[in-house]
Order: structure tokens, then sequence, then C-alpha cells
């Protein structure tokens, strides 16, 4: 007996590799029998990773646990370790933990299987109607996903509890039990130990017919995505911003609707609140001033550069950094993942290479992020200029300039890496020796 159905084995199938994340709970060890039993009928490679958070004094003991599983079922095991050392939303630091852990582990050609099961769907539902979800929220957990560029597929989504309790005890199935399940302090675990549980046992029924409404959410939303499917495709850029000028011609709820679309296709998967969208219209887009408007939601900020609005990563302030490059024969790695620059002593013709004089005996090297005030004459221009006007020119909004490293000799700029603006200070003498050819490898 498999638990997972005919018309879901197939998706497996088409997949073929599969990374299962596995905890070593019910819900997982099922899976991973499931999985095996199902590679004797299609030739699925199968590996199990499981990511210890170090939350309990026998998660080690639930590791070995774990591998000692993998290694009767033949499956290869992966094992990772995450420390916490937060005291509030432990939950939602640790999910994201997990997923950087999947992406750097997932292989391109594999699947991440979890095992979402039908109660966490129900679960998942109310913990958006508590939030005053809309229609996105209130859809569910999906069978497919894509999150961080790769694949998650959840084959027990429409499977309940107590069906995998009861395969577990048939199957004489051994699986670790995590007290911390138990406490109802966690919303999720307060809904699934109070709460569900007298639902179901009033209407025995009540969760297939959630799942039916759960379904209903996900087809409205479905539909109003391809009616304003055309109006993004002509508003979303190339560059991901968001052509804001339509918007004052629209209804709010068409406007919202089209931010919170927005706001998804940059790959933020919380979607904002109905007051966090009016702040987005009433005090970015709105905002008539040039005091660079913004919000910051989650990891991300929305700021607006003359009729676009962006959604970008957020990284904290460069204005105040320097950094002394001591060590000339090791690349100078940037912060906030600018990348790195490396110094060659000839001219590499396969790499993009900036030429500039060498620094003198009593120069000091270094970089910084802040505006220059002074002008400067660049790239062997007529007449001095300000950075901040040449950026200006060149369409760079403020916080991609906050990120642009300027390299110095001593108190002077040489050059503007990003687009290779040399000053006077930094021109190049006609005997090559006495040059040096800087490579900036951007976000390595």
């Amino acid at each position: 007996m498999i638990l997972i159905k005919k018309e879901i084995q197939s998706i497996l199938y088409n997949f073929k590799n599969i990374l299962l994340a596995y905890s070593g709970g019910i819900d997982s060890t099922v899976l991973l029998y499931n999985l095996v039993k199902l590679r004797k009928k299609y030739p699925l490679i199968i590996r199990a990773i499981h990511i210890n958070h170090n939350l309990n004094k026998r998660s080690n003991d639930w590791m070995k646990f774990c591998f000692s599983e993998c290694k009767k079922l033949n499956v290869l095991f992966i094992h990772k370790n995450i420390y916490i050392n937060k005291k509030n939303n432990i939950e939602e630091y640790a999910r994201k933990k997990r997923y950087q852990i999947f992406k750097k582990i997932i292989k391109n050609d594999e699947i991440l299987v979890t095992a979402h099961n039908l109660d966490e769907q129900c679960e998942t539902f109310f913990l958006s109607l508590k939030r005053g979800s809309g229609p996105k929220g209130l859809s569910g957990i999906s069978i497919i996903r894509i999150i961080n560029d790769f694949k998650i597929f959840r084959p027990f989504l429409n499977i309940s509890k107590n069906n995998i309790i009861n395969y577990a005890i048939k199957k004489k199935i051994n699986w670790i039990e995590d007290p911390s399940n138990k406490n109802i302090k966690y919303d999720r675990n307060f809904l699934r130990n109070i709460i569900l549980p007298k639902m179901i046992d009033r209407w025995p029924s009540f969760q297939i017919t959630l799942a039916r409404s759960i379904k209903n959410y996900n087809e409205q939303e479905k539909l109003l995505h391809d009616l304003i499917k055309p109006i993004l495709i002509r508003l979303i850029q190339k560059d991901k911003s968001l052509f804001i000028s339509p918007l004052y011609h629209f209804n709010i709820i068409k406007r919202n609707f089209i931010i919170r679309k927005w706001i998804e296709y940059n790959k933020y998967y919380y979607m904002p609140s109905r007051k966090l969208l009016n702040i987005i219209w009433n005090e970015v887009i709105c905002c008539k001033n040039n005091n660079n408007p913004q919000v910051k939601i989650g990891e991300y900020i929305i700021r607006k550069y003359k009729n676009y609005l962006f959604c970008i990563k957020y990284f904290p302030d460069l204005k105040k950094k320097i950094l002394v490059w001591n060590n000339l024969k090791k690349p100078l790695i940037l912060p906030n993942k600018l990348g790195k620059i490396i110094i060659f002593y000839y001219k590499n013709y396969k790499k993009k290479l900036i030429c500039i004089r060498k620094p003198k005996n009593n120069e000091i090297i270094y970089i910084k992020f802040n505006n220059s005030t002074e002008k400067y004459y660049f790239n062997n221009a007529k007449y001095k200029k300000n950075i901040n006007n040449i950026w200006k020119n060149l369409n760079i909004p403020k916080w991609k300039r906050e990120q642009i490293p300027l390299l110095f000799y001593n108190k002077k700029l040489i050059v503007e890496l990003e687009n290779q603006l040399i000053t006077q200070y930094g021109q190049t003498d006609i005997t090559e020796k006495n040059n040096w050819f800087i490579y900036f490898q951007k976000k390595y």
C-alpha cells in the first residue's frame, strides 16, 4: 500500500531526482517509506536531508535515527546544523535558515519534496485568516511551488494526519516525537492541538470542505491574475521595477492588486497587509518631494525613483564604511555581497579591466562608498564634474549610488569602479609597467 495517490505519483516520475526534507517525524518518515516503495516502480533517485536545529538536548540522537533509517533503506543521507540565538519569531527564522540550506544543497535536476499534509493546510488557512489575508493568503499551500529558484513538491497535501498515523502503525514504522510540537505558545501548535481537533470532532468532514474552500480561493486568485496579467506585462520593466504613472487612474482595489502582484513577481513571498499597501501608496508613490521615500517589508525595501517603484533587498548603510586594502596580493572582498576587486600587474585580455596608475609608496589605498563632493576631471573630460551629477545623468537611483565602490589613494578619488569613471589622479602613464589593471567582479 502506498499513500501517495496515482496522479501525484506521475509528478514524481516526471522529476525522478528527489531531495527529501527529512525531520524524522511521522510525516516525513512515512513519506520516506512511500518514496522508497515507489522507487521499485519508478527510476527515482532519492537523497534525504536532515537539518538539526539544536533546540533540543536530544537533537543529535534524532539525527542519528534519521541516518540509521536512510542507511537501512539505501537512501543517501545529508545532515546540516543550524544554531538559533533568537528568542522571538524562532519558527520563521528557522524556516528561512532551512530554505537557505536547501538552496545550497539541491541540484539543478532535483525537486525538494516535503511532507506537508492536509491538517497543515488547514492550519495555514486559519493562520492566514488571523492575519486578515485575501484570496492569495487563503488559497493555502500549493502542491507544487517555486521558492528561491527551486521547485517544492508536497505529495501528502491532500492526506490527513490520521491517515498518516494509521499507515505508520499498520506498517510498524518508527518515528521521532518532538515535544515542542505540543507547546501551544506557538500559534500553529495551538491550532493543531486545541482548536482543530474540536472542530473535526464536531464536524468530521470539516477538513475536506475546508480544502474545497481553499481550492476555490486558489481558482479565484488565478482568475484575478489572468485578468490583470496584460496590465502587469505592460507595467513591469526589464529591471523588475514597476511603472507607476497609470496607477493614479485605477481604483484602490485594482491598484492594490497590481502592487501585490508586482511584489510577488520580485520573489518576495510574504504579501503586504492592507495597511502597508496604503503606506506604500501614500508615503512612497504619492510622495512629491525629494526625501527618497521608502518602506521596509521584511528583508526588502520598496523605493521610488522618478516614475518607477523598486523592490530591493535591504543592505546596511555603507556611508561610513572604509576598506583599507593592505594586502594587494589578495582580492578585496566588498560588503553587502557587492563583489570583489582584483589587481592585475599585466593586461589580461580575457577580463574587462580598468587601467589606472600605480600608487606611490606613501599613498594608502582604500575603498569608500559615500559620495565625494569634490569635482574631478573624469575620463579626460574638459570640465570638472561632481560624481553625483554624473550618476544623476546616468539615471542611477540614489540607493544604488550608495553601493558603488570608489577607489581612493590617500584623499584623492582615483576611479569609480561600477561605471569605470577614472579621475585625473588615476590617469595612466604611457609606460605599462607604471600601470595597474583593476578587475571589479560584481556579486561573486
